[in-house]
């Protein structure tokens, strides 16, 4: 069902964002968006659902306002997202994020900044320029689009991150009942953790884990330079997990079963409900239960790809991947729909 995001008219916004000049750039049709979609776009432009309420970068509620323009006459939407909480931004207690969509239906953002922006007739590598005012803005000027991201040519202190803080995760409780229960419960604590890609919560996803070793390497495929694994013991079976990422994020959440022990995914997924977990297959499933599947819980939704590594001479495992940045293993979701050969 497609999340009911709120598409407004710049003319819309708060009587504090309409101070904003030159309101050069065009209308967009609102894309239809999937309930993941929705919540990956706000958490793009900094902002948590936590129990079904938004949360800014201070962890406090928010109701941001929405816009959806057309920056670069291409007739695809681009999202302006503007928010207002004094207790929480800089001068003058505004906050904005423009976004775009990538070919994978993801969102990117293109700035992020306290104050209130304006979109200029000008333009650069044919996208609008855009302006910030003194009176609207502790960094005035204009903003250029370069190709990848909006700079400021006359860079000012760096604005805060807009992610919320992990303060608003809380930690979960200690997993309990049979192991396919306790696996419902530990896939729930990955969908939470997963909002702030930080070390700290990936850990506490894991309650009852020995962390038995951090490894420094070269960046892999996700461009990880850090790893940290351990053991969880789920009822009678012992299950290893590793987290790799940099310093400062998470980017790549792994468990795998023991050898030679495995599980049915349809007993795993029974015993979701209790979890407060939902899951949804994405495309076709293999007979050894390789595939992609949706999983929600708490307002927020991750893709995780589970399959069997198996092999001569080597037990097989059950293993399950979540890597946020990546989450069809360079494909899309529209691909691994129509890609039939394991149906």
């Amino acid at each position: 069902m497609p999340f009911p995001v709120r598409c407004l008219t710049v003319a819309a916004l708060p009587a504090i964002l309409l101070a904003a000049p030159g309101h050069a750039q065009g209308p967009a049709p609102a894309p239809r968006l999937e309930r993941a979609e929705a919540i990956q776009m706000m958490e793009e432009a900094g902002f948590l659902l936590v129990d079904g309420q938004l949360r800014n970068r201070c962890n406090r509620p928010a109701q941001p306002k929405m816009a959806f323009i057309d920056l670069n006459a291409d007739g695809a939407a681009e999202l302006h997202l503007a928010d207002v909480d004094p207790q929480c931004y800089g001068k003058p207690g505004a906050y904005f994020a423009i976004l775009a969509q990538t070919a994978d239906r993801n969102w990117r953002r293109l700035i992020a900044e306290d104050g209130i922006v304006g979109f200029e007739k000008s333009r650069r590598g044919g996208w609008n320029d855009l302006s910030l005012e003194p009176r609207d803005s502790a960094c005035p000027g204009r903003r250029h689009f370069d190709g990848t991201l909006y700079r400021n040519p006359q860079p000012c202190a760096s604005s805060p991150d807009p992610r919320p803080t992990v303060s608003a995760i809380p930690a979960p409780p200690p997993l309990s009942g049979s192991r396919t229960e306790q696996l419902a419960r530990l896939f729930r604590n990955l969908v939470v953790a997963t909002a702030d890609r930080g070390w700290d919560s990936a850990m506490a996803a894991f309650p009852g884990t020995v962390w038995t070793g951090e490894e420094r390497h070269k960046a892999n495929w996700y461009g990880s330079t850090l790893t940290r694994s351990g053991e969880i013991s789920l009822r009678d079976a012992v299950y290893t997990v590793s987290l790799s990422g940099v310093a400062d994020r998470v980017n790549e959440y792994a468990i795998s079963g023991p050898g030679n022990d495995n599980l049915q995914w349809s007993a795993i997924e029974a015993a979701m409900p209790a979890a407060g977990l939902e899951s949804r297959n994405i495309g076709c499933h293999s007979p050894t239960g390789f595939g992609y599947v949706r999983l929600t819980a708490a307002g927020r939704s991750i893709v995780m790809h589970k399959f069997l590594n198996y092999g001569t001479g080597v037990p097989s495992t059950d293993v399950y991947m979540i890597t946020p940045d990546n989450s069809f293993d360079g494909s899309s979701e529209a691909a691994v729909v129509a890609d039939r050969s394991t149906c």
